[in-house]
């Protein structure tokens, strides 16, 4: 009876062991898996941050580009208008 007790008192302990390792080896790869996870967060910020700098670039060329066509096309009617009159 002594030998039983014994031996599931060890059983547990090697239960209660296991489990502590495996729930350690899980917490583990969370932790590196959450350490790749922020740094892809990291770089697609850093994409968001980029890309809405060159949207905001290329709004200002195209606004430019579009007055610079109208005034284009204004001297264009004014050269016309003196070549009719």
């Amino acid at each position: 009876m002594l030998l039983g007790v014994y031996i599931n008192m060890e059983v547990e302990k090697i239960i209660l062991i296991a489990l502590g390792t495996m729930v350690s080896v899980v917490a583990f790869f969370l932790k590196k898996e959450n350490a790749r996870v922020e740094k892809l967060s990291e770089k697609v910020r850093n994409l968001e941050i980029s890309l809405a700098k060159n949207e905001a670039r290329d709004s200002e060329r195209w606004n430019q580009s579009s007055k610079l066509l109208e005034d284009r096309r204004s001297d264009i009617i004014k050269i016309f208008e003196k070549l009719n009159k």
